[in-house]
């Protein structure tokens, strides 16, 4: 398989199987990787082809990365093994779930110097267990610094970093690999030991406070020559409210100088811990105790490409060797001053203490606590200015306040008054009365788990509400805040959907206002009211009553008739009449012709009912909606009733002309006959009146009126 395409999916070592490429550095790609016979997660660092062609560079990695795999220290990055599979290097290493303090120092720009120093005091730790080990790590930097989600800083790349020193550091045509943090006997080449490390934590220390690297430049040799010559900027003139005593020890750490900076990691993470107890205290002090014979000593590796820059920095020393000697005896002056000045102090202080003052002890021996008293353990601890936590633990199996653990064994020597050295008392404590939370609005599921957990036995009910969407906690019983003991009984009270609606009481209140309350209460509405009342504005309707009345509860989407009026009406007090129905007419007809009249009227009114026949026709009769015959004339009055009514005109065709015989001679005696018929309607009299010669005949019809008390069907 060519390198080219990847090693996603090849198993490495019979037992690593890799997943997939999670990060790329100039001379590895990292690959994360499963240990199939554990299931653990691991990184598999590949080196690049380039370096995996070199006999050279494979024999010192392979060398290094054995020795970094026996380094055990929790801030270092724990190397499992090397090997090779088919054409690619690789080392496995612990997987570091977090991001790289680079990450961290692009993601906010830069980081508080109180987060920062922590930060440094861990990776120092590390780095000065390494050196007592014989380990030089040699490329420290941010990008080399692992942030877990614990917040516990990691130092990685110990194996490759020591390798590659002697090939990634050139100057024409190569690779410069991490200029910006090399110290200056590792950009002039010289020898490399345990200070070149401290300058380096220097360098990541100032890019951590101040967000930007102390020395840039165009070029690598640019930042170079700036490591050998030139003076680091003051970290708080770059970012105020850094303390005096962090920017001595950046510089302290960042002297050009090995002798000068700190003999030992361990001092300078003293110093650290101490800033952050005392951020006023005095720090970073430099003496010029360093043999300047020494410095010039100083073995260098020959590399033409390093020439020019040797030249410089001997004419720079030179220089500052000049600036020295005229610097001493302004120096001298001044530590003069100050000893007679602390010599007075000492004078005074010593004449207010007791002569038998005994020396303060600086080292205490852990004792075995498990089994005391906390309260006894504690004391004793203050006494001796031992930094301790507590942690508790209920437990009904043994008295409260007896330590059950402890965090450093028996007989281990520690520093008093130190944040490095903290004891972890693990206390028992009885169980405590369990105080209900707040559960309203929460899932009722989830409470039930919640108060399962506190050893309580829950039950559940549901309620009907409005206030809480279905299945949200209404509240407990006994409420929240109240104190219960392990396996008392509470009920969780959840909502549900609400089948009914209660009637507001909305009497007195304005349309405008009444109709939100209706319609909030799930119910829908027709307004009552007379037509001038109906025409005015929301504002001015006033709701006199509704039905069902207030307080009434029914199905929910239920129609409320509300019925409403003027201010004036509401105030003259007393429920109006609701406004009567219409009353519908209805004329129909039956045979040819018209009729009018119809519609709907007020209980009352009297309505005249008209039938108009159509040619070669003739009004019969009228009849009610039951078949009854009300009348024979062609109109009908009536007065309206509280109910519907329906009436009927009957047509028929009308009869054809018969022609009239000549009449017949009679005597001069004239015969009067007079025959009168009268019914209910219609009215019939005929009158005949017989006269010699001549006879006539004439009809008349009455049309009478049908009220209520004459005609029964009459009254709609």
């Amino acid at each position: 398989m060519s390198q080219n395409q990847g090693p996603e999916g090849m198993i490495f070592a019979g037992k690593y199987r890799i997943v997939k490429l999670i990060g790329s550095g100039g001379m590895a790609n990292v690959y994360l990787a499963i240990d199939m016979n554990s299931g653990v997660n691991v990184a598999i660092k590949i080196l690049k082809p380039e370096y995996s062609a070199d006999e050279d560079f494979i024999r010192r990695f392979d060398t290094e990365a054995k020795a970094v795999s026996s380094l055990h220290h929790a801030n270092i990055v724990k190397v499992f093994g090397v090997g090779h599979e088919a054409s690619y290097r690789y080392i496995v290493q612990e997987y570091v779930d977090g991001i790289t303090v680079k990450e961290l120092i692009n993601q906010n720009g830069h980081l508080d110097w109180r987060v920062a120093v922590p930060i440094v005091i861990q990776v120092g730790m590390a780095l000065d267990y390494a050196h007592q080990n014989g380990i030089v790590h040699r490329d420290i930097k941010p990008q080399n610094i692992l942030i877990t989600r614990d917040k516990i800083a990691k130092i990685t790349d110990f194996g490759i970093a020591r390798a590659a020193s002697s090939t990634t550091i050139t100057m024409a045509g190569g690779a410069m690999g991490s200029v910006h943090y090399f110290s200056p006997e590792q950009a002039r080449g010289g020898n490399v030991g345990l200070s070149s490390d401290i300058y380096s934590l220097g360098v990541t220390l100032f890019e951590m406070i101040t967000g930007r690297v102390p020395f840039d430049g165009d070029s690598n040799v640019a930042i170079a020559v700036k490591h050998l010559q030139e003076k680091p900027p003051v970290a708080s003139s770059i970012m105020p409210g850094i303390p005096a005593g962090l920017d001595a020890i950046i510089n302290k750490a960042m002297q050009k100088s090995p002798e000068k900076r700190y003999p030992t990691m361990g001092m300078m993470v003293n110093e650290l811990d101490a800033l952050l107890v005392d951020p006023n205290g005095v720090y970073g002090v430099i003496t010029n105790t360093g043999d300047t014979t020494a410095e010039q000593n100083i073995s260098f590796r020959q590399d033409p490409n390093y020439d020019k820059i040797t030249d410089i920095e001997k004419a720079a020393e030179s220089r500052r060797r000049s600036r020295f000697r005229d610097n001493v005896l302004l120096a001298l002056i001044v530590v003069c001053i100050a000893a007679v000045l602390i010599g007075l102090a000492v004078l005074v202080v010593q004449s207010v203490q007791n002569a038998t003052e005994i020396e303060q002890n600086t080292d205490y021996t852990v004792r075995n606590y498990v089994g005391m008293n906390a309260d006894d353990v504690t004391e004793e601890l203050d006494q001796n200015g031992v930094s301790y936590t507590i942690e508790y633990f209920q437990t009904d199996s043994m008295d409260p306040n007896i330590v059950t653990a402890q965090s450093i064994a028996e007989g281990v020597v520690i520093k008093v008054n130190s944040t490095l050295n903290t004891l972890t008392l693990t206390v028992s404590t009885s169980y405590e009365k369990i105080v209900i939370p707040d559960y309203a609005g929460l899932d009722y599921e989830a409470a039930y788990t919640a108060l399962t957990n506190l050893e309580l036995n829950v039950s559940l009910r549901s309620e009907a509400s409005d206030d809480y969407e279905p299945g949200q906690v209404i509240r407990t019983d006994p409420i929240a805040g109240s104190s219960l003991d392990r396996g008392d009984s509470i009920v969780v009270i959840y909502a549900t959907e609400p089948t009914s609606s209660i009637i507001p009481d909305v009497a007195g209140k304005t349309v405008e206002e009444a109709l939100p309350l209706i319609e909030e209460s799930f119910l829908t509405y027709t307004l009552v009211g007379s037509d001038e009342v109906l025409g005015l504005v929301p504002s001015y309707q006033y709701v006199m009553l509704t039905d069902p009345i207030a307080g009434t509860s029914v199905a929910r989407n239920s129609e409320v008739t509300v019925y409403i009026g003027t201010k004036t009406d509401y105030d003259n007090g007393g429920t109006p009449t609701p406004t009567p129905s219409k009353v519908k007419i209805t004329v129909e007809t039956e045979g040819a012709g018209t009729v009018s009249g119809g519609g709907s009227y007020d209980i009352g009114t009297r309505v005249t009912l008209t039938a108009s026949p159509s040619e070669g026709n003739e009004f019969d009769y009228w009849l009610d909606e039951l078949g009854n015959h009300l009348a024979v004339s062609s109109t009908y009055t009536l007065i309206v009733g509280e109910k519907d009514a329906t009436y009927t005109a009957v047509f028929k065709v009308a009869p054809t002309s018969t022609p009239t015989p000549s009449p017949t001679p009679v005597p001069e005696t004239t015969t009067t006959t007079t025959t009168t018929t009268t019914t209910a309607a219609p009215t019939t009299t005929t009158t005949t009146t017989t006269a010699a010669p001549t006879t006539t005949t004439t009809t008349t019809e009455a049309t009478t009126e049908a009220t209520t008390a004459a005609e029964g069907g009459g009254d709609a």
